[in-house]
């Protein structure tokens, strides 16, 4: 067996003494004394191991990871069972040695996962006896790193029980002992630690053996936390899972709804529609249909002035010159078909990423604040509460750009208005492309333009949502794409909607942004603007502004050029139409 340095020792006993000896802290400490003299080269091998054992952290599924790269070239092994053999008596020598309990419970527990030695079991118990002692140490520390200490002497015991369960080893009887002991213990603690008990109920919880002894512990805890929402629905749904039979489970679930409407009645503002949603989800999740139903009516009685809801404005400070191309575009064009042409033609640039320099220094921290979409028509959250950094690639500045687009395509159609001032005649005859665009449905889209120069804007974006659609659906059906989906059991046949339609976008020779323009214009209600059902539904409270209708009626022209751009030859050189 490999001699224990003297030196060496006193040094991982330093390191270690620490009130709250985390691995780390270990590690840091011995990286400390490795640096403070020149050792000796065999001395600095035994530094070098233990630093490297310390420096294990615990996967997901108990096994560990290697993170120490080494004071040489060649880093240490990742992989226990591939840590030299050397090392590894340097593990047990100092394993017997060191001072501090949790030291040599990390030793002896790497021993056993490297199956060390001719009866690695002894590594195991060893392990386990280590981890017990270290608990109450880490348990009664005191000071302002007393609550690390305490959640330090859980994981111990944690992982005490993992060792000893995966072997049946007869102390295990004793280690769970230690856990209730604890869980009970820290109920009583005058500072809540709602995680201790959580981290030592848990694995018992998947024990039926336990769930007598856990019911009376996770009741004490439901009592403890009954004003702490989270921590008290917690304990209640680990309760339920101690529950004997259904109706104990039932009565269960509807402490729970109760806990959540509860709580929703001592808050205000957003707050109370949030507790209202967990309690909608918990009972629908759970099938509770009459707790779903008057949870629902709750939501449907609260009013904006309930909510606490303001709307909010941000400030962009506009490039100059930023509307100068747009406008020229215009002013270049010939004649009214020309001009329509221009604004078919622009194009937004949808970034890739989720930063952009338009936005980089004025909204990219806004834009990461977690938020959630509410529809005051129910009111009901439509898009769950995203926390920051969560959302998709692009979500926000995607959104953002087209906004920004908007703004140009809003100044070139007051323009075509200054310049050309076309009447509903002027603009059916630019758009009529039989059989795709017949004159009797264009005509409701040239309606459309005209209600939108002359400020009509409910009409305007009406009629021109409802023209996209069929639109874009006879345009696919002309290129010989399937809009068309047959009946299925008891699902009748229908023809395609919009957002298979748009899905369909790309195959039609729709290029690259616009099949992700009109999803995120129309019909995406995660990522964007959605219109197509909230204006068409009803489902918002303040009609769109000028450039999101602007935004529509380009969406029109673009589909109208595409068919220009699918004519024959002949036909499409007599077109006047925008292409």
């Amino acid at each position: 067996m490999t001699d224990v340095h003297p030196s060496v020792l006193a040094a991982l006993d330093a390191a270690s003494s620490a009130s709250y000896p985390s691995h780390s802290i270990v590690a840091e400490g011995l990286a400390v004394a490795a640096d403070r003299q020149a050792w000796p080269e065999a001395e600095l091998r035994h530094l070098e191991a233990l630093r490297a054992a310390m420096l294990f952290f615990t996967r997901s599924d108990g096994t560990f990871r290697g993170e120490y790269h080494g004071s040489g070239e060649a880093p240490w092994p990742r992989e226990v069972r591939q840590i030299p053999q050397d090392a590894q008596e340097m593990w047990a020598a100092y394993a017997q040695a060191a001072h501090h309990p949790a030291v040599r419970a990390r030793l002896h527990h790497l021993l056993w996962a490297a199956r060390h030695g001719e009866r690695p079991i002894e590594h195991l118990r060893a392990a386990v006896d280590a981890y017990r002692q270290t608990a109450p140490i880490l348990r009664d520390g005191t000071g302002t790193l007393a609550s690390i200490g305490r959640m330090q002497a859980a994981d111990a015991l944690v992982a005490a029980y993992g060792l000893a369960a995966s072997t049946g080893q007869p102390v295990l009887a004793d280690v769970v002992a230690d856990m209730l002991d604890l869980a009970d213990m820290a109920l009583g603690w005058e500072d809540p630690a709602p995680g201790v008990v959580a981290t030592l109920t848990e694995p018992l919880l998947e024990h039926r053996e336990y769930h007598d002894r856990l019911r009376p512990l996770l009741e004490r805890a439901v009592d403890v936390y009954r004003s702490d929402l989270h921590n008290g629905v917690l304990f209640l749904t680990d309760l339920r899972k101690t529950a004997a039979d259904d109706d104990e489970r039932s009565a269960i679930d509807q402490r729970v709804i109760d806990a959540y409407t509860d709580h929703a009645e001592r808050f205000g503002g957003v707050a109370k529609l949030m507790c209202l949603e967990e309690a909608a989800a918990y009972a629908q999740k759970m099938g509770l249909a009459e707790a779903l139903e008057e949870i629902r009516r709750q939501q449907q009685r609260l009013t904006r002035e309930d909510l606490d809801l303001a709307r909010i404005g941000l400030p962009i400070q506009i490039p100059a010159g930023f509307f100068t191309p747009a406008l020229t575009a215009i002013d270049a064009a010939d004649d009214l078909g020309e001009a329509f042409r221009a604004v078919a033609a622009a194009t937004p640039l949808l970034p890739k990423a989720a930063d952009t320099p338009i936005l980089e220094d004025t909204l990219q921290g806004l834009l990461r604040l977690p938020t959630a979409k509410i529809n005051m028509n129910g009111p009901v959250v439509t898009t769950p509460l995203a926390k920051a950094g969560s959302r998709p690639v692009g979500t926000d500045t995607r959104t953002l750009v087209l906004d920004l687009h908007g703004l140009q395509l809003e100044a070139q159609l007051d323009r075509i208005q200054e310049r050309f001032a076309p009447t509903v005649d002027d603009l059916l005859a630019l758009f009529v492309r039989p059989p795709v665009a017949p004159p009797e449905r264009m005509r409701g889209l040239a309606r459309a333009f005209q209600a939108y120069f002359e400020h009509d804007d409910d009409v305007a974006v009406e009629l021109a949502l409802i023209r996209i659609e069929g639109l874009l659906r006879r345009h696919l059906k002309a290129t010989d794409i399937s809009v068309i989906q047959h009946a299925q059991g008891d699902r009748p046949g229908q023809v395609s909607q919009l957002g298979a339609l748009i899905a369909d976008m790309k195959t039609a020779g729709f290029e690259a942004p616009w099949p992700t323009v009109f999803r995120l214009l129309l019909a995406d209600p995660n990522e964007g603007m959605n219109l197509r059902n909230e204006v068409l539904h009803d489902l918002t409270e303040r009609r769109p502004p000028r450039h999101r209708i602007a935004l529509v009626l380009q969406a029109a022209l673009v589909v109208l050029r595409s068919i220009t751009a699918h004519e024959p030859p002949e036909e499409a050189a007599g077109a006047d139409t925008p292409g």
